[in-house]
């Protein structure tokens, strides 16, 4: 992207309404279909808006401060949300002002540096602390563009580290740097590199990949509707399968937080081969081999091929991936992807089996550890099917971009798409779209439960002052006990207009 064109404060996707009360944000949205991220040489600013939270109004501001000096770039920031007007019932905000959920972690007080990177990806070192907008080990696998800031209100320093040599490399992950449940890397080795690290041969390499969330949720506590028909009773254990209960539902602790009642380690391990095949400075052509197994799951096979072109007269950039894959029905492909912080307490899979409701009706309210398991006692033979990945750039003037995958069997389509024209210095736009579990090219763009989109455009007024409009559905946690979707991430749609103050050097 160009630096100056395109350069916004991030904080500035902050801004809106309904974003406050939302697990997502509009910059998480973008991160979940694969956008970019923008990229720039430094911007100090800020916006101010009013939005609801719950049933409280506050005032949101946010000042950050974004440098780049090559090898080197941070971010900090200053999020504050004041208290406006106070609905029952009461907070306990600090100082009767300040939003007591923003500061009651001593981890949320991590989020003031954003970011911290040395070197960049693929070269000799890399390191990322703090925010971590898309992490992918290997080819993407396992860890996909995963993203360790979903959830607003429980920041978490993250660490990505990688070395990369003629001989061997390795790719770490961390989560959350000093309470980490997510913990993992991929070490390669290029064997003929001990030979002759200059000969072509040299562009074989084998990988493996381990990696953990030790403490995944594997079941939800709940509670149950008593004889009155009124009172809701916590219950011990598990939340049942299906309708085994009369009138059951998760249970949330005094911080809104679902109550998990047990937990397993979601672990992943795999294998890869891959073989840079052209490896020019205006192309790159790698084939690739991946074998998964998820333990307690089932095992996926992964072949593709990725490219790089790039003509640097004309400044035009095209990056592709297609994949083949074959699947026990207890595997998941990219485990921990963009969505993970999400679907790991709620994730939608199909029931053949019936156990939670009508058989072949898709089902929500299950962690995604305990879907693997369910998934692989399902009858039937494993699934073959595709991916797709494209990203396009014109000279910076348009990006467009998205991926596709499909399997056997009806419902098993997801698509996920960006467009984003930064080509005018007084008016951007951008639109991004995912949407999972569809059937065919006529239910693609359904907006419905299934759908997550966003489309924004910011007006520059002056140099440095902008306006910018919004439009979004996100997931958000249903935390109404009256609701029929109590303790699930629901589609919530929502948009909002602000203000704010950049300048980008």
């Amino acid at each position: 992207m160009n630096r100056r064109a395109t350069a916004t404060l991030a904080a500035a996707a902050c801004l809106g309404w309904a974003a406050l009360a939302a697990a997502q944000d509009a910059d998480t949205i973008k991160k979940q279909v694969g956008a970019p991220v923008e990229s720039f040489t430094g911007s100090i600013g800020g916006d101010m808006n009013f939005g609801k939270i719950g049933e409280d109004w506050y005032a949101t501001i946010n000042l950050g401060l974004n440098l780049d000096f090559g090898i080197v770039g941070f971010g900090i920031q200053a999020p504050l949300r004041l208290l406006m007007k106070d609905n029952d019932p009461e907070n306990d905000d600090f100082g009767g002002v300040l939003r007591r959920e923003d500061w009651d972690e001593w981890t949320d007080y991590l989020k003031i540096l954003r970011y911290f990177r040395f070197g960049h990806k693929g070269e000799l070192v890399f390191l990322q602390l703090g925010d971590l907008p898309g992490v992918t080990l290997g080819h993407a696998t396992i860890v996909n563009r995963y993203y360790n800031n979903t959830d607003l209100a429980h920041f978490k320093l993250g660490i990505t580290l990688d070395v990369n040599t003629d001989y061997a490399g390795v790719e770490t992950l961390l989560n959350n740097a000093f309470v980490s449940n997510l913990i993992g890397g991929r070490v390669y080795l290029k064997p003929f590199s001990f030979w002759d690290k200059d000969s072509y041969l040299n562009n074989f390499a084998l990988g493996f990949t381990a990696i953990a969330d030790y403490s995944a949720p594997y079941c939800l506590g709940y509670q149950q509707l008593a004889a009155d028909g009124v009172t809701w009773e916590p219950q011990a254990g598990c939340m049942p399968p299906g309708n085994a209960l009369p009138a059951v539902q998760p249970r949330f602790d005094g911080e809104n937080n679902l109550i998990v009642a047990g937990e397993r380690a979601a672990t992943v391990l795999g294998g890869d081969l891959e073989f840079k095949v052209l490896n020019l400075e205006w192309i790159n052509l790698t084939p690739y081999i991946d074998l998964n197994g998820i333990v307690d799951g089932g095992f996926g096979f992964h072949g593709g091929i990725m490219t790089n072109f790039h003509i640097p007269i004309i400044d035009l950039g095209l990056q592709t991936r297609v994949e083949y894959r074959w699947m026990e029905r207890g595997y998941i492909p990219s485990y921990f992807d963009s969505f993970y912080e999400i679907q790991k307490f709620n994730y939608p899979f199909k029931d053949e089996n019936g156990r939670y409701g009508p058989a072949h009706t898709e089902v929500s309210d299950r962690p995604k550890r305990a879907v693997v398991e369910e998934l692989q006692n399902q009858a039937g033979p494993g699934l073959n099917g595709y991916y797709a990945e494209l990203s396009f750039n014109v000279n910076n003037w348009v990006i467009v971009g998205g991926s596709y995958d499909d399997y056997d069997g009806p419902w098993n389509s997801n698509l996920r798409l960006y467009l984003t024209v930064p080509a005018f210095d007084f008016i951007k736009f951008g639109a991004y779209y995912y949407r999972h579990n569809f059937e065919g090219a006529g239910d693609a763009f359904d907006f419905d439960e299934k759908s997550l989109f966003l489309a924004e455009a910011r007006y520059q007024i002056i140099s440095f002052l902008y306006v910018i409009g919004q439009y979004w559905r996100v997931w958000r946690l249903d935390e109404n006990p009256a609701s029929g979707t109590y303790g699930d991430y629901v589609a919530t749609d929502d948009w909002s207009i602000g203000i704010g103050a950049a300048y980008n050097f």
